[in-house]
């Protein structure tokens, strides 16, 4: 029997497992470092970006309706119970989410970190997004028209 062939796949076993770990290692660091507002933006402007963003400031009517990053889902307190029910549907925990706090407290983002599989903060919060003049969406939320591209990041 030859010992090759056995060896090139414990060698490939040992490198496929490397490389999840470094994956995960690396999940881990973004997720502790806020993606900035005008990096969000040049990411969603990409088409092929799959991306989710979540805002969880408490309050709807004096906030989210006010101003909001376009596109954004709204998960008051980060709490899906309190979402509208157009939005509940179209928050999914496995898709990489910016979740979108006033001020970009981490606090508040942590506590809802957990629901996400992947997740980052907006730095500064819808804040600094509106401090960097970026395009804004306003009103009640609105699951976007399916002719229009459907509404994917």
């Amino acid at each position: 029997m030859k010992l090759e062939p056995l060896v090139w796949v414990g060698a490939l076993a040992l490198l496929s497992g490397m490389v999840v770990k470094e994956g995960q290692r690396r999940t881990a660091l973004e997720a502790q470092v806020p993606v900035e507002a005008k990096d969000l933006y040049r990411t969603m402007a990409r088409s092929k970006a799959a991306l989710q963003i979540v805002d969880v400031r408490p309050d709807l009517s004096a906030g989210y309706e006010d101003a909001r990053v376009p596109g954004a889902l709204p998960m008051p307190g980060c709490d899906l119970a309190a979402a509208p029910e157009k939005a509940r549907a179209r928050i999914v925990p496995s898709v990489p989410t910016v979740i979108v706090t006033a001020h970009g407290d981490a606090a508040d983002a942590a506590r809802c970190a957990g629901f996400f599989t992947s997740a980052r903060l907006l730095a500064g919060g819808q804040e600094a997004w509106t401090d960097a003049s970026l395009p804004e969406d306003s009103g009640e939320y609105s699951p976007p028209s399916a002719k229009a591209g459907g509404g994917c990041l």
